[in-house]
């Protein structure tokens, strides 16, 4: 089993509302924790999970992207066979006229990618699910299963009801086998959360977008998986580590947040096994604290001048806080300036934003502010 399965990840997510934060980039290229992007920790999974071959769809505004993924080097990807490609909408083979509406007009246009790939199996998932997972374990319940299709879920205990907006719950019988979906539905019904990942056959896949591009269908969950839950034996893989999914800004806030708490760290980084995150390495100098500076229960990545109190934060490579600034509660991007007696909490900042000195930002936990790219205040 080993190597015989390749991995697809979607960079883009259209049910993602992420407002100011994916203007300029695709939704895999988002920075998180301090120093990663969305994208690091899927593809990261499926390195470590001794896949060889990965294709990143990229629709639009994939950029950003590419710059950090570059020739898949940071992934041990950059290799003479197999390895890491970027599959933008014109160079990706057959392609349907317009813009893709769906998972199933994207896998439709890099199917030039699949068919020359070699892998019998395909591992298919969405870029802004935040885990560490050991993908050769699903591959072995799919084969032992001998099922068509292995879904991958989660459990969760309570979900609010504008969550639930966003969620596909799964009905599974005590064989591990699918008995119904629930797409987006009012009212929660099961705990088995659909984690927008599953492994198929290669050839299946292909025949089973074929056929669904021929009928005018897009959806994979409503088109392929619901369409086709009693014609075909779809299994559902439970995993119980942690997971952080980002579909909108809370939930991107608070996922960065949850990462000053050690345990999840220690999970999500594989600090306590050998699978590694890993990302585009920069080699900056280290981080200057300030004779006054005050910093605690925060992340800080190298390159950060502080002079003044961090709190509860998540400071990117080359953030500057000034003399008698508070940052309490904030995600704060790479080249970053806060300066002299400016107070923040609840807020986050894209790349390069200047707060003049005096500002006062306060964002809701709830609802926090975002200040875009390069914005000056």
């Amino acid at each position: 089993m080993k190597n015989d399965m390749l991995g697809l990840i979607f960079a883009e997510n259209p049910e993602a509302g992420m407002g100011e934060l994916t203007s300029r980039r695709a939704l895999a290229a988002v920075p998180f924790g301090g120093r990663y992007r969305i994208i690091d920790f899927i593809l990261s999974s499926m390195v470590n999970s001794a896949i060889i071959n990965v294709g990143i769809t990229t629709p639009y505004n994939y950029q950003s992207l590419t710059d950090h993924l570059g020739t898949g080097k940071d992934w041990d990807m950059d290799r003479k066979n197999n390895g890491l490609f970027i599959l933008p909408p014109k160079d990706s083979g057959e392609q349907l006229s317009g813009e893709p509406s769906g998972g199933i007009d994207i896998i439709y246009g890099v199917n030039h990618y699949l068919s020359k790939s070699r892998q019998e199996y395909a591992v298919v998932a969405d870029c802004n699910t935040i885990c560490n997972m050991d993908f050769s374990e699903v591959l072995k319940f799919h084969i032992e299963h001998q099922a068509d299709i292995t879904l991958i879920y989660h459990k969760i205990a309570s979900m609010p009801s504008h969550a639930l907006k966003r969620q596909i719950l799964l009905d599974v019988d005590d064989e591990d086998r699918v008995q119904d979906m629930h797409v987006y539905p009012a009212k929660q019904k099961t705990n088995d959360s659909y984690m927008h990942m599953f492994v198929i056959r290669k050839d299946m896949l292909m025949d089973l977008v074929d056929d669904a591009v021929a009928h005018g269908k897009h959806s994979i969950s409503k088109d392929i998986f619901l369409w086709n839950i009693h014609r075909l034996k779809i299994c559902a893989y439970e995993y119980t580590g942690c997971q952080l999914k980002i579909d909108d800004v809370k939930s991107f806030f608070d996922a960065n947040l949850k990462l000053l708490t050690r345990s999840v760290r220690e999970e999500l980084f594989g600090l306590k096994t050998d699978m590694p995150i890993y990302t585009k390495v920069k080699d900056t100098v280290p981080t200057k604290y300030g004779k006054n500076a005050e910093v605690s229960n925060s992340i800080i990545a190298d390159g950060c001048v502080i002079e003044g109190t961090v709190k509860n934060c998540i400071l990117f490579r080359g953030v500057h806080i000034g003399r008698g600034a508070s940052v309490e509660n904030c995600i704060i991007m790479q080249n970053s300036e806060i300066l002299e007696n400016c107070m923040m909490a609840n807020v986050i900042f894209d790349k390069e934003v200047v707060l003049r000195s005096g500002k006062k930002l306060i964002g809701q936990d709830t609802y926090p502010m975002v200040i875009g790219k390069g914005t000056v205040i």
